[in-house]
C-alpha cells in the first residue's frame, strides 16, 4: 500500500461521521441477528429470561440517547469554540480529531439508531419470542456500553476545552510529528546539500500547504524515468503555482510531471501530521494570545515556554541518539532537505519575545528558557543565543524603566553563558 493511500486512509478514519456509521452498522447487524437466531431458541426459555421486557427497555434507550447525543454534540461544539477563543483556532483541530469525543458521540448515536430499528421491528412483529430474547441480550450489551461511555464522558468533560489540557494536546501532537521525522529525518531519502537543484523544476499545481510527501511514489517514478529528484518542500511549507516543489536531473514529460506532483499532497491549511514545526507555531500563538492586553495571562506563556523547552530537548536528544544508529536511505533517488532547526526556536519563542517585551517577568523567564535551550547541541543552541539577543533588543525598544532593563541585561548575559544568574532572576 502506498504512503499516500495510507495518509488519506488515516485522515478519513479521523472523521466523526465514519465512527458513527460503524456504530450504526453494528445496530443493524444486531437486529438482523435477532431475526436469524430467534427461531433456534425455545419459547419457554425466552419467556422465563424476560424477553417480554424488551419493549420498555428500547423505549427508554431511544428517548434518552437522542437527548444525550444532542447534548454531547452541543458540548463538543462549545469546547471547540472555547479552545479557539482561549488558545488559538489552530488547536481546535486536535479536538475535532480526538478519538474519545468521536467514540462517545458515535456510541450515543449508534445506540439511538439501534433502539429505533429494534422498535420498528418489534412493533412490526418481525421477531418471535426467541428473537425478542436475542434482541434483549443485545440491548443489555448496548446499555452496558452506553453506561461505560457515559461515565468516561463525564470524567472527560472536566478537562475538555481547558487551556492547560490544550497545551498538553499540542505537546503530544508535536512529539508525535517529531517521532515521525526522527525516524526518517530526510523522509527516507538522501540528505540534500545546500543549494542543490535539478536542471528541470516542477512547479506546484495549486496553492496551499504541503501536507504529505509520498516518497515511494516519487522513488517509483524516478526509477521508471532513470532520473534523480530533488525535493524542495517539506510538510508545512506554503506553495503556489510558481513555487518549485521538485526538480529533476533530466527532462520530464507532462504525464510524468503530473504523477510526480501528485505525490506531494497539498491542502488549504497546515496539520500536525508530519509537520513538527506546526506544533511549535501553535504554542507560540497560544503564548502570544495570553500576552495580549485583553487576556493578560502571563502564566500561560510560562507554561508554553516550559513545554517548548521540554519538546526541543526531546527533539535534540532523540536526533542525537538516532544519528548514532543512522540507516541507509530507503529512497536513494530522492534528495531531501533537512528540517530548519533554527526555525523551530523562532516559531515558539519569537512571538513571546515580541509581545512580552514590555513585561520584565516575561523577559526574565524567556531568557531562562533560552538558556536551557542553549545548553542543547547543534543549530538549536545557536538559534537560542540569537533569540536571546533579539528578545533583549525588543525589550530595549519597549520603553521599560532602567531598573528592569538592567535586570534583563543580566538575564540575557546569563542566558548566553557570559555571567552568573542575578539574584532577581533567580527569585
Amino acid at each position: 500500500m502506498s504512503e499516500k493511500l495510507i495518509f488519506l486512509l488515516q485522515r478519513t478514519l479521523r472523521k466523526t461521521w465514519l465512527r458513527c456509521t460503524f456504530f450504526a452498522l453494528f445496530a443493524v447487524i444486531a437486529v438482523v441477528l435477532a431475526t436469524l437466531l430467534g427461531p433456534y431458541i425455545d419459547e419457554d426459555v425466552a419467556l422465563k429470561l424476560g424477553s417480554d421486557a424488551i419493549g420498555s427497555l428500547l423505549n427508554i434507550l431511544a428517548s434518552s440517547m437522542l437527548t444525550v447525543a444532542i447534548f454531547s454534540a452541543s458540548t463538543m461544539v462549545s469546547s471547540f469554540g472555547a479552545v479557539a477563543s482561549s488558545a488559538t483556532p489552530r488547536a481546535s483541530q486536535l479536538l475535532i480529531e480526538d478519538s474519545t469525543i468521536q467514540n462517545t458521540l458515535a456510541a450515543f448515536i449508534g445506540a439511538f439508531v439501534y433502539s429505533i430499528i429494534a422498535l420498528v421491528g418489534l412493533h412490526a412483529h418481525v421477531y418471535g419470542d426467541g428473537g425478542r430474547l436475542v434482541l434483549f441480550g443485545f440491548t443489555l450489551i448496548v446499555l452496558v456500553l452506553v453506561v461505560i461511555v457515559l461515565l468516561r464522558w463525564i470524567d472527560y468533560l472536566s478537562v475538555l476545552g481547558r487551556l492547560g489540557e490544550t497545551i498538553r494536546r499540542v505537546e503530544a501532537a508535536t512529539r508525535k510529528a517529531m517521532d515521525q521525522r526522527i525516524d526518517k529525518p530526510y523522509l527516507g531519502g538522501v540528505p540534500q546539500r545546500a543549494g542543490d537543484r535539478g536542471a528541470h523544476p516542477l512547479m506546484a499545481p495549486t496553492t496551499g500547504f504541503v501536507l504529505h510527501v509520498s516518497m515511494d511514489l516519487l522513488q517509483a517514478q524516478a526509477e521508471k524515468l532513470g532520473l534523480r529528484l530533488h525535493l524542495h518542500v517539506l510538510p508545512g511549507h506554503f506553495v503556489e503555482p510558481g513555487t518549485p516543489i521538485l526538480s529533476a536531473d533530466g527532462p520530464v514529460d507532462a504525464q510524468a510531471s503530473a504523477a510526480l506532483c501528485d505525490a506531494v499532497s497539498i491542502g488549504p491549511a497546515r496539520t500536525f501530521d508530519h509537520d513538527p514545526r506546526f506544533g511549535l507555531v501553535v504554542m507560540g500563538e497560544i503564548a502570544a494570545r495570553s500576552l495580549s492586553a485583553a487576556v493578560n495571562d502571563p502564566g500561560t506563556s510560562f507554561d508554553v515556554m516550559a513545554t517548548a523547552v521540554k519538546v526541543l530537548s526531546y527533539w535534540t536528544t532523540a536526533m542525537g541518539q538516532r544519528g548514532e544508529d543512522a540507516q541507509a536511505p530507503q529512497f536513494d533517488r530522492i534528495a531531501v532537505p533537512g528540517i530548519h532547526e533554527a526555525g523551530m526556536v523562532e516559531d515558539v519563542f519569537a512571538p513571546i519575545a515580541r509581545y512580552g517585551a514590555g513585561a520584565v517577568e516575561i523577559g526574565i523567564t524567556l531568557q531562562r528558557a533560552l538558556r536551557s535551550v542553549a545548553r542543547l547541541d547543534g543549530n538549536i543552541a545557536v538559534a537560542a543565543s540569537a533569540m536571546s539577543t533579539y528578545a533583549m533588543q525588543r525589550a530595549v525598544h519597549a520603553g521599560l524603566p532602567q531598573v528592569d532593563l538592567d535586570a534583563l541585561r543580566h538575564s540575557a548575559a546569563w542566558a548566553q553563558g557570559a555571567a552568573p544568574i542575578p539574584a532577581r532572576a533567580a527569585a
